[in-house]
This record gives C-alpha cells, structure tokens and sequence, in this order.
C-alpha cells in the first residue's frame, strides 16, 4: 500500500506596503501634529523668561488709538532714561558708559550669534574641519542675494581689507574739536554719509527723513532734545518695532578706522615716525591723533559731512543697538528702515511691472515728502562694470534716496541721494550737463558738486531702479489696531484655517498690514525656516474676495482700499520655507550659553518677549470659549521693559545653572526632522479717523498639516473665536 505523505503548505507571503502606503506614512511622519498649534520655544530659562517677559506684557483688552499714543509713551520713557542716568553719573562725577553695548567690546557689539554644525563644541573658534553656519543668512522676496547693503568705497586706491574691522572706539569729545549733535538744529539731507557697514538701505531711509514738508522734522521726532546729554555723554532715540515704538539709550563713543598712536603697528606708524622725526614726539604724537583719529573722515561707520556734526553716527549706532549689534544691519530692505524710523507702511513697486507710469508720477512721485517717503535699489549685475560707464554713475546693489520730484518745463526730474555722499549719476540732467541753464538752475535751486545729491529724468529713474519703496507716512488722526498670534505654516503653503476678523464702524480709507516678526532683532536664533506673507480681505460671510495683499519685503503682506462699514475677514497664505544649512534655535542655545552667556541672555530675551506676543488666548475643548495661556501683547508700547537695557545676567542670578541644564551632544539630524514651521504673525489696520476691532478665529480641531485647498469660511459653528478688542 502505498503511502502518501503531505508537506505542508508554504505559508502566504507577508503583505507588503503599498506605494500609497509608504507615501501616507511619510507625510504622517514628517508633518508635525495637528492636534495644536506648536509654540515657538522660549530660549531663556522659564524662570528668567516668566520673570522679564510676562510680567512685562499688557494684558486684557486693549482700545484701538491713535499711531501717536505709543510714539508718546516711548518718548516719555526715553527721556526719563536718560534723565535717571543724567544726574546719576553727575553725581559720580563721570561720564555714561553703556552696560549693555560697551564698543570696548567688539566681539559683543560687532558679532550675531553664530553656532557650528559640530554640536559637540562650545569653542567660538571652530577648527578647519568645522561647518560654520551663516546665521545672518535672510530670505529676500525673489530668492535672491540680500539686497542694499553696498558700503562706501575706499577713499584711496589702496585696497580695503576683506573683513575691515574698526581699530578702537572713543569718546565723542575725544574725536570731535567742537562736537555739536546738529551744527544748524536741524539735520540736513547733506549730512548723511556711509561708512564701513553694508547698510546704504538704512541710511538712504535716513536721508529720506530730511526733506521736510508735510511731515516736518522726522530726524528731531527720534531724537528729542530732552533726550540727550552730550556733557554726560548719554543720548535716547525711539524706533518703531512690530507695530510700537520702543526707546534705545547709548553712550558717546563711536568706532574709528585708525588705532591709537601706541597701538599702531603697521608700515603707517612707521612711516609717519620717519616724516616727523624732527618734531618732538608729543607734538607728533597729536599731529597723529588731529590726522587719523579726529573729525568726521575718522569714524569707522557712518558720518556727517560736516567734521563736528555728530547725528548720524549716533542714531546708526543706536540702531545698531536696538537690534543686537552692528552684523545685524549690514543688509537690508529700503523700505523696511524708513518703517522703522517714521512707523510709516511700505509698499513694493516693481519698476519692470508698473501698469501706468503717468499715474506713479501723479499720484505717488509728486507727494514724495508730503504723503509719502520714497528710496529705490539697483540690483546686482551679472559683470562687473568698475569704470561706471555702462551705468553712468549708478551703482550696482545700492540703495538712494528720492528726495524731490518736480515738473520742470516739460521735464520729470527727480532729485536723488546716494548715501555714500559722493558718486553721481553722470546722464541726462547730471551735474554739469547741457541741459541746466541758469534759470534752471535758480528755479531747482541746485548747485554742481560731488556730494553724491543728482538730478535724472523720471524714465530713467525707473530704467535704473529696479524696486521702488513708497512708504506712507501717518499723522495723528490715524488710529492703528492690531492684533498677534501663532499659527502653525502648512507644508503646502495653501491659506491656512486660522484667520483675523476686524469690524469698521464707518467707511474710512483703510491700510491693511499682515506682518511677522523682524526677525533682525533677535539675529542667529531665527532657526531654519523663513515665511512669506500674503492674504485675501473678504467681507464678512462672502466668497468672492475684495482685495489680495501681496508681500512687500521680508516683513509683510499689504494693501490699501476704500472700505464702507462692516466687519472683514483676511485670510492668511504663509509659505514656509526650511533651510537645514541655517542653525537650529537649540543649536545656538547649546553652543553659546556658556561662552557668550551675556549675549545669548539679551539676545534670547528679545526672542522671547517678540515670540510673546503671539501666545495669547487658546480655545479649550468648548467651542466658543478661551483659555489663557501667556498674557497678549496686542498693540500697547513694549517700553515697559527695555528689552536692551535689561540685566538680564542679574534677574537670573545663580538659577541659570541650576535650571538651564543642556546636553551638548544631542542633537538631531536637519534634514531628518519633520515640518514644524510655527509663525507669529500680527494684522495691523490703520484708519483715518475710526478705530477697528480684531479678532483672532481659530478652528476647534486643526487642519492637516499639508493644507486646505478649499476654506470653508461661512460655517461659524466649526470656528471658535478668539476675541481681542484692540
């Protein structure tokens, strides 16, 4: 008999994944959660952080007010600065030195934070096998290099240094014979000239401020008279910061190019030692300082033209201050610098893109210095042109002033100002050229010289500036609300699901600015990610949207419209974007918070009451209603603490060692990590006259992260708000 034995069956192959699959747990994996919006971190201790920052942030509701209100109040607390440290060092019989940005030391007033890719290190000296990031890296609109920060050329032929560095730093009196803040009580466009530092964006907005009409004495507005003690040597300014103004204090000194006699060791000292060797060494040695190391020619960055007028430096320095330190402004946008010395709001005018030029001049160029300020920047060339005589005097990456605009027996000119102070348009209506009569030159009041102030026909201004920046001015019938919060960035940069509502009792001409945060103030903890902004306006319960506001700069999304009264809706577009050669905020955290502890405290500090600002009220399991998490910053002056001038080594005390505990060698992989873009963004809106209220509308449950196609904005019962009257 036959016996028949059965093997078993193999058994059924393990299903695999399917392409579908493998995707969808991709996206699962690497988008952050949606259950709640992430919070940016805090980057001091929580215990430093609850002490500086909550205490100082307003809460509860806060009334929309007139653009003057916080202008006033950081003024006030800018003069009573400088009057406690005033009677202070009278009573010490000494001169003011600034605590928190002493120029002895450059390595804190000349350098942003950085950090290494090698995270096991603390050394601020990476060796030659370490990455080192670039954390002054800022994301431009079209993708491009950082516009407008050209610095002035050398004043001879002999090249510059790759990395110039000023030689020393004194005081005011030591510099100047007979130093005087303004030389006629007033500053003069004349006046401004750059120096050393890539920030011909800041100073051309400086030089737009001197041109008053309308708006008279925009420089004095930054600068009080009360506001300063040139005999103490302490001087006060505001800036306008996130949608307030903020007051800054500095002392009087001032970086030079050339260092003292006795630490000069180049061939220069040698050279003068050879010539002056018959004169007896004390006189050479004040020959020296009156050839090297006095007047205006001496400053390392920006000056007056005039050798005893001290204005310039001083407010550059202040900037310079306000936002960390000197690297911080090497760079920028001209548009956003005169935003931030008038409070003004800029709009982004693309020369290629004009649909009606004949409408420009008319209503925008001819109000230059009425109802508007306006610069322009040329853009980077693909060839070098060292001989300028295919520009005809424009420089390539530069930025000017526009400080006239006037019709002229049939002609459109334009009356400009390089910031260097020299190096002149040599085309059509340029110093000198056939066209000036003597009547015309009467009738423009102009006289030839090479102080870097041109005429030009209005077709080539634009054939020659490739952007244009109209900055609107505001006076004090205008009332501003505003209102910030968090929102997580989806990956697929679609509108997102929270969303701002505001209320216009009465029609009203109407600005309406979607901003974040400046992020220059805080330099090197900006993290990897960099936004653009823009945004629908709709009204209330209607599909078809009235307007788009379109990104105008780094900073914002704006747009500018008549509206009847009602209540609005501005939907968000946020698109992220991640740069994993950037440092992360935990990298800087870790790498400086040993050897640069002073910097990473005042630095971090201003992060995290900025970041504030967006942790306000979040809504709890119940539609409809609200939970307090950090006290909100809607709209009400940050002077409260001065961000600057805060000691924050002493409010830590001996805790940060004990409650800041980090481990240096953890550090995950860039380009590992999941999208986790998080944005604090802020809606202004400024209406002559009227005052708006906002709201913040969240959804109870988020919205995936990777987007909505298509926003259901008309069904209320899938929206819990967030109600802030500012």
């Amino acid at each position: 008999m036959a016996v028949i034995t059965l093997s078993p069956s193999p058994a059924p192959p393990l299903p695999t994944q399917s392409t579908q699959d493998i995707i969808d747990d991709f996206w699962q994996t690497n988008l952050a959660p949606a259950q709640a919006t992430t919070k940016p971190p805090t980057v001091l201790p929580t215990n430093v952080f609850v002490q500086l920052v909550g205490q100082s942030m307003p809460q509860g509701e806060v009334k929309g007010q007139s653009v003057g209100v916080s202008y006033k109040k950081a003024v006030q607390d800018c003069i009573a600065k400088v009057k406690t440290i005033a009677a202070e060092c009278r009573r010490n019989n000494q001169k003011y030195t600034d605590p928190h940005f002493n120029l002895d030391d450059m390595d804190y007033c000349l350098k942003s934070l950085t950090a290494t890719s090698d995270t096991t290190s603390t050394d601020d000296t990476p060796d030659e096998n370490t990455v080192t990031f670039d954390v002054t890296q800022r994301a431009t609109s079209n993708g491009g290099p950082i516009f407008w920060g050209n610095v002035q050329p050398a004043s001879t032929e002999q090249e510059p240094p790759e990395e110039p560095t000023p030689a020393c730093a004194k005081r005011v009196g030591d510099i100047f014979d007979d130093p005087h803040f303004f030389i006629h009580k007033q500053a003069h466009v004349w006046d401004t000239r750059q120096g050393a530092e890539g920030d011909c964006w800041f100073i051309s907005s400086l030089g737009c401020l001197c041109v008053d009409i309308q708006f008279p004495e925009l420089i004095a507005k930054m600068c009080p008279d009360e506001a300063r003690d040139e005999k103490v040597g302490v001087y006060g300014f505001v800036f306008f910061r996130d949608g307030e103004w903020i007051s800054e204090i500095i002392d009087d000194k001032l970086y030079l190019s050339a260092p003292d006699y006795d630490d000069c060791d180049d061939e220069r000292r040698a050279v003068w030692d050879r010539s002056h060797s018959r004169l007896d060494p004390e006189v050479s040695r004040e020959e020296y300082r009156k050839t090297f190391q006095s007047g205006s020619d001496a400053l390392f960055y920006g000056s007056c033209a005039d050798p005893n007028e001290t204005w310039v430096p001083l407010i550059e320095k202040a900037f310079a201050k306000a936002h960390g330190d000197y690297n911080a402004i090497d760079g920028g946008w001209p548009g956003e610098g005169i935003e931030d010395l008038t409070g003004g709001v800029t709009t982004e005018i693309v020369s290629a893109d004009i649909l009606d030029k004949d409408l420009l001049w008319n209503e925008g160029f001819l109000k230059v210095n009425k109802e508007f300020l306006f610069n322009a920047g040329t853009r980077q060339y693909g060839h070098a042109d060292p001989d300028e005589l295919g520009r005809q005097g424009i420089e390539d990456d530069h930025a000017y002033s526009l400080l006239r605009a006037v019709d002229y027996d049939g002609n459109r000119l334009c009356l400009v100002k390089n910031p260097w102070g020299e190096t002149e348009w040599n085309g059509p209506w340029s110093d000198g050229s056939k066209e000036w009569t003597p009547e015309a030159m009467k009738a423009l009041d102009h006289k030839f010289g090479n102080d870097g102030i041109f005429w030009m026909p209005f077709a080539d201004f634009l054939r020659r500036y490739s952007q244009i920046w109209r900055t609107r001015l505001f006076s004090d019938e205008w009332n501003i609300a505003q209102h910030w919060t968090t929102i997580q960035v989806p990956w697929a940069g679609d509108y997102n699901d929270t969303k701002f509502e505001f209320d216009l009792p009465k029609a009203a001409k109407t600005v309406i600015v979607l901003s974040q945060l400046d992020t220059r103030y805080f330099m090197g903890l900006t993290g990897q990610y960099t936004f653009q902004l823009a945004f629908r306006l709709h009204q209330s319960g209607e599909k078809q949207h009235i307007i788009r506001g379109y990104s105008s700069g780094d900073r914002s999304a704006i747009t500018e419209v008549d509206l009847e009264a009602g209540s609005y809706e501005v939907l968000l577009q946020i698109s992220g974007q991640r740069d994993s050669t950037l440092p992360k905020v935990e990298e800087v955290v870790k790498q400086n918070w040993l050897t640069r502890r002073e910097k990473l405290m005042s630095i971090g500090f201003s992060y995290d009451i900025a970041n504030a600002k967006g942790q306000g009220k979040e809504p709890d399991s119940k539609v409809g209603t609200t939970t307090d998490v950090v006290p909100t910053a809607p709209s009400a002056p940050a002077t409260v603490v001065d961000a600057s001038n805060v000691d924050a080594t002493a409010a830590a005390g001996t805790s940060v060692g004990a409650t800041f505990t980090v481990d240096t060698n953890d550090a995950a992989a860039s380009d590992d990590a999941p999208w986790d873009a998080v944005c604090v963004v802020g809606l202004k809106v400024f209406c002559p006259g009227t005052a708006t209220v906002i709201r913040v509308v969240k959804p109870t449950t988020a919205a995936p992260a990777v987007g909505k196609a298509n926003l259901d904005v008309d069904d209320p019962e899938k929206d819990a708000t967030e109600k802030v009257a500012t």
